[in-house]
């Protein structure tokens, strides 16, 4: 496959690396193969009822430190809109930045799962009910999410717990939870 065809084609690549220049244009900080900047989520105890009444005048804790390189200062970054369930319009979760790696910090509530809308209390209570009683809860989550929830549940518990794992789903859930893994996550 041609690497410079398709939606990613970046015509000065091309052109550079066709003519022997390529390392010259990387060496001046031009286009660059990898990402300038990495991105870390970090969890803080915050209340989403106050972030949504205040926007983004809601007063965030700022890191002491960057966790990727310990650098002593970390600058504002802005804000970025993430939607949550049970909330009308998106939440602007606050962004920080590091300048000597790069790194930007993006603090989101340690209540809820990256990349999930609906809070870990919800969540284990929903697959509690569908365990023990064999059906879903009545819910203004959709049906579809919650057996999405459901089935990456099992898939996390055969693949870090092994089929020897006796204590069922639900238990399942709690180890994978204290262990620091998302037990409801797509990717293994």
């Amino acid at each position: 496959m041609d690497l410079f065809r398709g939606p990613f084609f970046v015509p000065n690549v091309k052109r550079a690396e066709s003519s022997g220049k390529l390392s010259a244009l990387l060496l001046r900080g031009g286009v660059t193969p990898q990402l300038q900047a990495s991105y870390m989520i970090s969890f803080v105890t915050v209340c989403l009822k106050d972030i949504f009444e205040q926007g983004k005048n809601y007063p965030w804790p700022r890191p002491e430190v960057c966790p990727r390189c310990s650098h002593f200062k970390v600058h504002g970054h802005g804000c970025t809109a993430r939607y949550f369930h049970g909330f009308s319009s998106c939440l602007y979760l606050k962004c920080y930045r590091c300048p000597n790696c790069g790194c930007v910090i993006t603090l989101r509530p340690d209540t809820h799962f990256s990349r999930i809308r609906t809070g870990k209390e919800a969540i284990r209570l929903h697959l509690a009910q569908r365990l023990n009683e064999g059906r879903w809860p009545r819910s203004s989550l959709s049906p579809p999410t919650m057996r999405h929830w459901l089935t990456n549940l099992a898939r996390q518990c055969v693949a870090h717990l092994s089929d020897s794992w006796k204590e069922g789903l639900l238990a399942g859930f709690d180890y994978l939870l204290a262990k620091g893994q998302i037990p409801v996550c797509r990717f293994i």
